[in-house]
């Protein structure tokens, strides 16, 4: 297993738009999520061995945080883990209503953690991607259909789509909507904002940007420079 630590940083607007109108999102009122994202790979097994690097994870999680954005939520990178699949056979077994089954197989006991997001990366599944309570995973193969307004590549709105889901967000049959099944669609309405919102803020390791801030400044007075630097990365803006 393989971890590298970065930083990811987008330009982010914190202006959303509703019905016509603008509502201003305080920078200080961000919300920052922490990310682990796991490339995957299996010797031999071509169906989970992904291809994306760290450079392609870096430039996915730039265009997320600016899906993202109008909802104030900014995700950290925590780390990128290049490992092995835990069970690559018992993926290969389970097959269509039992696939998730098998990939929640696949994940190496040693890079699980309770406190942030796992997003899992393999080359091919029969879903886009799939939000399975620990994790969520997504195929580097992903295909979506383009709508008005929609993004420019896939993953970075099939893992958008299933970290909706991961905050608590159902489908949608609006094809232009973030939650509408298999398109380039990034939309996010008023309630759904809210909802995100809220519930990011029932887990204890989410913090906002003001809280970092803070911290970082108190470090910076106590002469723990380091630190306060390393907390500041998790911005991902001056």
């Amino acid at each position: 297993m393989k971890r590298n630590r970065r930083s990811a940083s987008a330009t982010l607007v914190f202006t959303l738009f509703v019905a016509g109108t603008t509502a201003a999102i305080d920078p200080n009122d961000r919300l920052l999520v922490p990310l682990r994202v796991h490339l995957l790979a299996a010797r031999g097994v071509p169906e989970i061995t992904t291809t994306l690097t760290d450079k392609d994870v870096t430039r996915i999680l730039q265009k997320i945080n600016l899906v993202w954005a109008p909802a104030g939520l900014h995700f950290y990178l925590e780390s990128v883990v290049n490992e092995n699949a835990a069970n690559p056979e018992a993926f290969l077994a389970h097959k269509g209503a039992n696939e998730r089954f098998g990939l929640l197989s696949l994940r190496p006991e040693e890079s699980k953690v309770s406190t942030l997001l796992h997003v899992y990366y393999l080359k091919r599944m029969s879903a886009n991607g799939v939000y399975l309570g620990d994790a969520i995973f997504v195929k580097d193969t992903a295909s979506l259909r383009a709508v008005p307004g929609g993004i420019d590549e896939p993953l970075p709105r099939v893992t958008s789509h299933e970290l909706g889901h991961a905050f608590g967000l159902p489908h949608r049959q609006d094809t232009t909507n973030l939650m509408a099944s298999g398109t380039t669609g990034i939309g996010l309405n008023e309630e759904e904002i809210q909802r995100v919102r809220e519930r990011a803020k029932e887990f204890g390791w989410i913090e906002s940007a003001g809280a970092v801030k803070q911290r970082a400044e108190e470090l910076v007075r106590a002469g723990k420079t380091a630190e306060a630097e390393a907390l500041r990365q998790r911005l991902g803006s001056p």
